[in-house]
């Protein structure tokens, strides 16, 4: 009898539950609904956790061996895994499997400012041939663009921009590394963070949120950035002040600000970013339609390493907290 136990809570659907179910036979598992808190009993008695959307299911922990999350962001999971069973418990996340759809909001969030589109959008329903009240702000061919955040979304992104035509294209990392394609340069430190705030004609921001990121973005960096330049965030709101920015939209210093992240999240409803006509935010969801396979694949390869004993390809990175 089968009394090894994987609870699931995630978007994964009868598909990719069948497919781990016979890649691992030695495990029961019992799936549930994303941020549905699964019974008590079952977290208690559990080998494997694999959730998304929060770390609250971790303190009902009590013989669980191994933790994976779906999701790219860990905020709250490392505090919360070491204060139940203490540094270095296996944990790894879903770090890689977003870099397409990451990637792609990130491009179509710079091109909908530059281009207009949301303007073009609002006007629609009044029948009107609005192309005074348009404003097209630039173009990516020609520009200067820093992508802060090198890993596998901000590189999706930087591939895909290059098509266009910039004429540089700059990436920021936490650390130190060569340059490597598709990027002209590869800065890092607070210095490299200015130059490429000064040089930039568009940032855009695909750094995930830890302590070493929380406020990387604030008021002295909004003076460095250059007049004019436009500022894309798919990392997490922390990243940004958002009081900064929201001073540096309104005297036009920055003249477009695009999110899918803010800080607070949810933003409240009577925020002026919600009524600026140079902001546009969508709502957290630029990861949705990742492939459900990809994410049963990638959890799979990690657990085989765990069972194995062997380096977990997707090990969160205790100190750097991502």
């Amino acid at each position: 009898m089968q009394d090894r136990l994987i609870v699931m809570s995630t978007t994964l659907q009868e598909p990719q539950l069948r497919w781990l179910e016979e890649r691992f036979p030695q495990f029961r598992f019992r799936s549930y609904a994303r941020k549905q808190l699964p019974p008590k009993e079952e977290l208690a008695t559990c080998e494997v956790l694999f959730n998304y959307g929060g770390s609250n299911q971790i303190q009902y922990l009590e013989n669980c061996r191994y933790i994976h999350t779906m999701s790219a962001g860990i905020d709250g999971y490392l505090e919360a895994i070491e204060q139940k069973f203490g540094p270095g418990f296996p944990f790894t996340n879903g770090a890689g499997v977003y870099n397409v759809t990451l990637g792609e909001h990130t491009v179509a969030l710079l091109l909908a400012c530059l281009r207009g589109l949301v303007k073009s959008a609002q006007v629609m329903p009044s029948g009107r041939w609005a192309t005074d009240e348009i404003r097209v702000l630039g173009q990516i061919h020609g520009s200067t663009i820093a992508i802060l955040g090198t890993g596998d979304i901000g590189n999706h992104a930087a591939r895909a921009l290059k098509a266009f035509g910039p004429a540089r294209l700059l990436g920021y990392k936490l650390n130190p590394c060569p340059v490597f394609a598709p990027y002209d340069e590869i800065l890092t430190g607070p210095e490299g963070l200015r130059s490429a705030l000064e040089r930039a004609d568009y940032v855009l921001v695909c750094l995930p949120g830890s302590p070493y990121t929380k406020g990387l973005i604030g008021r002295e960096q909004f003076q460095q950035l250059r007049p004019g330049a436009g500022l894309v965030n798919i990392g997490r709101g922390s990243i940004v002040d958002t009081q900064a920015m929201t001073e540096a939209l309104a005297s036009g210093r920055l003249a477009f600000a695009a999110m899918d992240v803010t800080d607070p999240e949810p933003l409240p409803a009577d925020h002026p970013l919600w009524r600026m006509e140079n902001v546009l935010i969508t709502p957290h969801y630029a990861g949705l339609y990742a492939s459900l396979q990809r994410h049963a694949e990638w959890f799979a390869e990690n657990l085989q390493a765990f069972l194995d004993g062997k380096p977990l390809p997707g090990a969160v990175n205790a100190a750097w907290r991502y």
